[in-house]
């Protein structure tokens, strides 16, 4: 048994759908998450910053006094060092409200803070996005304060780079990004694996029934999840109800034979009777026309049958050991002959079909073959060109049919040489069963030198 994957990319599929959708949120899902993570941290790292800043700023507050010599004066300097690097990216400032500058870090050099125009009320914080002396983009806090022993109020600022910021948060973003491709991934494997599990009960169920199309099953066996199995229970009943009509046709049938068999008796016996007496030209109608009922009604018999059987899953038939048992038997029906009867079928596939039908048909391929041959018959099988057909050939040494008279050999009850015995309806019966299961038969020139019938029927899947 080949094993298949039980999930299908193609559009439509149910696997691609249950896919696309799981896709598709977990996309959704990941974005979304991205987006609300990153705000969280660039919004709890802002506080951070802010929190850091403001108390600098309050220390730069604290430290600040007033000399009555020199005016304005730092008792001591702000904590991190940086503040005395030239363009350091820390930096702070004093000045008066729209005045220059009285204080400054060393970080400044001989730049500013160019802080824009803003009224401040006493203890209050501002923040600003400034340009920073060499360029770059600072973030500048700022209060105003008054202090004893002077007139006025200060506007007291601190600014860093605001690279450590946007560093931090697209450093985040990048971690996260990778974080959640490695998550969508894992989910995305999760999915298949889930979607695969989930459907894997009805590529189980689609195994089932081509074993029960190819014949090597007669129903759905094991059991199924509650949601599938009630299918698998209406299928089964489905196959125990076809066969049941199948064999209830076969059954009428052969009781339709048998019931008519007796009266068709009579009849020849009474037209034999006739023919003692001296009646011959009546004896021979009434012996004619039961000769005619009795191939009618064998004819419609192997149709029916034949109609009955076509197309019921579970149909299978052995070609080699059919041909097999034909090439024993038939020396045996034909022993005055001498015939030399073979079968080459080794590793032909089987007939898609019911035995019964098989068997009619290659009997009466066969038996006309042996009615006609001197000494050799050939049976033999082998894959058709076209996947999933066979073809079955049965050829004869004998004298062969001219081109122009082998259609008329199919008509039902036409025999070209009455010299032979036969009711003329074999090679009909063959052509129509073959029809039935969408199947031809064809004949042709033998290389034994007589007649080659070749019947193409559909081949069972061998899985």
């Amino acid at each position: 048994m080949r094993l298949r994957w039980p999930i299908s990319l193609r559009p439509g599929s149910l696997s691609f759908r249950l896919l696309a959708g799981a896709v598709l949120w977990i996309a959704l899902a990941l974005l979304a998450a991205g987006v609300l993570l990153t705000r969280i941290f660039a919004a709890h790292l802002e506080d951070q910053f802010a929190t850091r800043q403001v108390a600098l700023l309050n220390q730069l507050a604290a430290n600040l006094e007033v000399d009555p010599k020199d005016g304005l004066t730092l008792t001591r300097g702000l904590s991190p060092p940086q503040f005395k690097t030239p363009y350091s990216g820390y930096y702070w400032q004093v000045q008066q409200p729209g005045g220059k500058a009285l204080l400054r870090s060393r970080s400044l050099w001989d730049g500013a803070l160019d802080l824009p125009k803003d009224t401040l009320l006493d203890g209050q914080v501002h923040r600003h996005r400034l340009t920073g002396p060499d360029g770059a983009p600072v973030i500048a806090f700022e209060r105003a304060v008054r202090l004893p022993g002077r007139e006025g109020r200060l506007r007291l600022a601190v600014a860093r780079n605001a690279a450590v910021l946007d560093d931090a948060v697209q450093e985040f973003e990048r971690a996260l990004v990778l974080s959640l491709g490695v998550l969508g991934l894992g989910l995305i494997a999760a999915a298949v694996g889930q979607v695969a599990g989930g459907l894997r009960p009805l590529a189980r169920l689609r195994r089932a029934l081509a074993e029960v199309r190819a014949g090597r099953a007669q129903r759905l066996d094991g059991s199924y999840p509650a949601e599938i199995q009630p299918l698998v229970d209406d299928l089964n009943a489905v196959l125990q109800r076809n066969a049941a009509v199948v064999e209830r046709a076969r059954t009428q049938a052969g009781n339709l034979a048998h019931g008519l068999k007796t009266p068709l008796s009579v009849l020849s016996n009474e037209a034999g009777a006739l023919a003692q007496a001296g009646q011959n030209a009546f004896a021979e109608r009434i012996a004619e026309q039961t000769r005619a009922m009795q191939r009618q009604v064998d004819y419609h018999l192997a149709r029916a049958r034949a109609a009955a059987a076509v197309d019921v899953p579970g149909s299978r038939a052995d070609v080699p050991a059919v041909l097999r048992r034909l090439a024993r038997t038939l020396p045996k029906l034909h022993a005055d002959k001498h015939l030399d009867v073979r079968a080459a079928a080794e590793g032909a596939p089987a007939f898609r079909g019911d035995r019964q039908d098989l068997e009619e048909m290659l009997g009466n391929l066969a038996d006309n073959a042996c009615k006609w041959a001197h000494r050799r018959v050939r049976l033999s099988a082998r894959t058709a060109p076209v996947a999933g057909w066979l073809v079955i050939a049965v050829e004869d040494d004998g004298p062969g049919l001219p081109a122009d008279q082998r259609a008329a050999v199919f008509d039902r009850g036409r025999r070209l040489d009455t010299s032979v015995a036969g009711s003329g309806l074999g090679l009909a019966i063959v052509a129509e069963l073959a029809a039935l299961y969408g199947g031809s038969v064809d004949l042709g020139d033998s290389v034994l030198g007589g007649l080659r019938a070749t019947l193409t029927l559909p081949a069972a899947d061998d899985g």
